[in-house]
């Protein structure tokens, strides 16, 4: 996942990585209201360059751009083939920021399927990242809260980490025990930890990106490294999780356990 077209794509959808949204922030219904978008014949085969000029023309960031019911339906057909082409519909479907966008990426992703190469998962990864750019995000990430924690979540954890992502950055905090877990994988610590979901040996994207979801929320810099020592990144779980949690109480006393 760490390739140049998944960069690329990051950068196209824009400001996924933004801070909590503001109760008083501007809803996709009061964005100004752009044409319709027709999909241009050849869109997934375009170069990457192509493809960035015209996304970046056609979706403007300060508009709602709503898409034709027909490019709507090749989009939605085009996230299930977990491809470049995926990758592409993803960040067309962010980009647009109309409420009607966000039918074919919530939909995908309640789909719950694991691709069968390590790649598979960036477009359903960049569509979990998508729903953040909305301007009300809580409208469609409570959706996206069973997919992060709870009996049903989704397989991939890279993917699930993204749901989680964006649901915490509408406002649902019920994920953070779940990332703060992810940050624990390989490390002691991590070892007491019940979880329930598999671990692979290229967990560096997960825990880096959950790391950085939970230090974005809290409004703290993100300092947590992938590759430190197990030493050092057992610390920086600990100073996130004391930003959300307060520690034990001693025995014989009593008080809150959670921010």
């Amino acid at each position: 996942m760490r390739t140049r077209r998944w960069t690329l794509a990051l950068l196209l959808l824009g400001a996924c990585r933004s801070s909590p949204p503001q109760e008083d922030g501007p809803r996709s219904d009061e964005l100004p209201r752009g044409a319709e978008l027709v999909l241009p014949a050849d869109w997934k085969t375009s170069s990457p360059g192509a493809f960035e000029a015209w996304v970046v023309r056609a979706l403007p960031e300060a508009q709602a751009t709503p898409i034709d019911p027909n490019g709507l339906r090749e989009l939605a057909n085009a996230l299930d083939a977990m491809d470049l082409g995926a990758v592409r519909a993803a960040v067309i479907l962010g980009r647009s920021r109309h409420p009607t966008s966000s039918t074919p990426l919530i939909r995908r992703l309640e789909e719950r399927e694991l691709g069968r190469e390590r790649f598979s998962d960036c477009g359903d990864t960049l569509a979990a990242a998508a729903l953040a750019r909305f301007p009300d995000p809580r409208r469609y990430a409570q959706r996206l809260v069973p997919l992060a924690v709870g009996s049903r979540p989704h397989p991939d954890l890279e993917v699930r980490v993204e749901c989680a992502a964006t649901a915490l950055h509408a406002g649902y905090d019920v994920v953070i025990p779940f990332l703060l877990q992810v940050l624990r994988i390989d490390t002691y610590a991590g070892q007491k930890d019940a979880r329930d979901f598999a671990v692979s040996p290229t967990t560096a994207w997960a825990r880096g990106r959950a790391a950085e979801a939970l230090s974005t929320y809290a409004g703290v810099p993100l300092t947590y490294r992938c590759d430190a020592p197990i030493a050092e990144r057992e610390e920086e779980v600990r100073r996130l999780e004391a930003l959300f949690f307060e520690p034990p109480a001693p025995a014989g006393t009593s008080g809150p356990a959670a921010r």
